[in-house]
């Protein structure tokens, strides 16, 4: 039995790899019917934008690598499993030959030719059983230093050759299965994160617009008043105030275009794509509602979540190792001590996990339900918000000085019918719609993270 082979093959075998309805609409335009990829533009759903993510990630793709070595590894560790054993029943097969030749040689009436012929093939046998037992004992130690090396166990300790082969199955058999939870856990992590710089440019798009559409009506507010000056109707302060809208306007509209532009270049960087491509994003503004159940939302979670899989993994090795060391060392031994005090130490672990597990869940339950909420006090307020600034503009071209809610709440009850009025209006719209697309987006990220918390991938 080769030692080296084996000792390196189990050591592969025992590495533990650690791991990591439509609700509500805004904002229809601009929807793409075709998606086209060429060198310099990229037309993108979320579902494209996530599957280039995954498939250039260089995250993922060690992963794939630990995967494959996951696999490799649990081979190996059958493999050796098979193999140590089968050298241990030819060290028994060569006990039953060399027992029956002691029995035959103890027969007094053996004649002399048959009992020099035994005697040879029993030095044989001996020799080659003591070289076995050898090679066997070296392997096993290997194989149990190893062992206590993962484990982090500090004392000596040498496991029978069952107990050993047991241990380094299930050590990377455990190993495989976290390997592959880590996988699909991070592949759903670069999804999400995805998804959030996708929902990041849609929102700085609709800003932009937004921004873009207040420039405008403020600009049409500036021509309005610097007409009516012209004509000798208006004050010159109107035309002060509207120019110096438009110029605020100006400052809100530039800001908007490079937070576009940003979200877009991370947006790239997460993609791993050229960063001089133009992209352009063919998904709605929509929200999904999520019917979220809290209980059963805990249940999944605690079976599913990467943190609490790792945990009960390393306790199932320690509390197997507990096993087999107490089945050959007593209770006062620091061998049996130490297995001990791991295997409660991976209990713990485990009850610590699953109580960062339901705390996250929960915060995201409440943020899910919170924003939900938030969504449906959203509706119709830009509408009425929209209707106010033409009432105000009206009033404004008009001369009508009545209060209203706007310059009420604006604390300019004297400014009814003003330019001052008018602005106000302008500004409580433009706040009301940036708000409602926060909202949704906030919704939508709330969501995503709440599926992610509750391991559904």
């Amino acid at each position: 039995m080769n030692k080296k082979i084996i000792s390196v093959a189990i050591s592969a075998a025992l590495v533990l790899t650690p791991m990591s309805t439509a609700f509500n609409s805004y904002g229809q335009e601009n929807i793409k019917e075709e998606i086209k990829k060429d060198e310099k533009n990229l037309n993108l759903t979320l579902d494209d934008a996530i599957q280039i993510a995954t498939e250039n990630n260089y995250i993922l793709k060690g992963l794939q690598v630990d995967l494959e070595a996951a696999d490799l590894s649990l081979d190996r560790a059958k493999h050796n499993e098979r193999k140590i054993n089968k050298g241990q029943d030819k060290l028994d097969d060569a006990r039953d030959i060399l027992s029956q030749i002691n029995a035959a040689l103890s027969n007094p009436l053996l004649p002399p030719e048959q009992k020099k012929v035994l005697e040879g093939q029993k030095q044989k046998v001996e020799e080659g059983l003591k070289g076995g037992e050898g090679s066997m004992d070296l392997a096993i130690e290997d194989a149990n230093s190893v062992i206590a090396n993962k484990l982090n166990i500090d004392v000596d300790r040498v496991l029978a050759v069952n107990s050993t082969t047991e241990l380094m199955t299930t050590m990377a058999d455990l190993q495989n299965e976290v390997t592959k939870d880590g996988y699909l856990i991070a592949q759903k992590q670069i999804g999400l994160l995805t998804r959030q710089k996708y929902y990041e440019v849609i929102k700085t798009e609709k800003i932009e617009n937004l921004k873009k559409i207040a420039l405008e009506r403020a600009t049409a507010q500036y021509n309005m008043a610097k007409n009516a000056y012209d004509a000798g109707m208006k004050a010159k302060d109107d035309v002060l105030l509207s120019q110096a809208q438009v110029n605020l306007m100006n400052v809100d509209y530039r800001k908007a275009c490079m937070n576009r532009k940003n979200a877009e270049i991370e947006l790239k960087k997460v993609m791993n794509v050229d960063l001089d491509k133009n992209i352009n994003l063919v998904q709605d503004f929509t929200t999904t509602k999520l019917e979220a159940d809290l209980e059963a939302g805990l249940k999944q979670g605690s079976e599913k979540r990467i943190e609490i899989r790792k945990a009960q993994a390393q306790y199932l090795v320690d509390k197997l190792n507990f096993e087999l060391t107490s089945g050959q060392y007593p209770d006062n031994t620091y061998q049996y001590k130490e297995a001990k005090i791991k295997m409660e130490k991976s209990k713990v672990t485990i009850d610590s996990a699953a109580k960062e597990v339901e705390a996250s869940i929960m915060q995201s339950y409440e943020s899910v339900e919170a924003t939900a909420d938030m969504l449906a006090y959203t509706e119709g307020v830009v509408e009425n918000a929209k209707e106010s600034l033409e009432i105000a503009e009206y009033r404004y071209k008009e001369g009508y000085g009545f209060e209203t809610t706007v310059i009420k709440n604006a604390d300019l009850q004297d400014m009814a019918g003003t330019m001052v009025e008018v602005i106000a209006a302008q500004e409580r719209l433009a706040d009301i719609e940036e708000k409602v697309i926060e909202v949704i987006f906030n919704y939508n990220l709330a969501r995503d993270k709440y599926l992610n918390d509750i391991g559904s991938y």
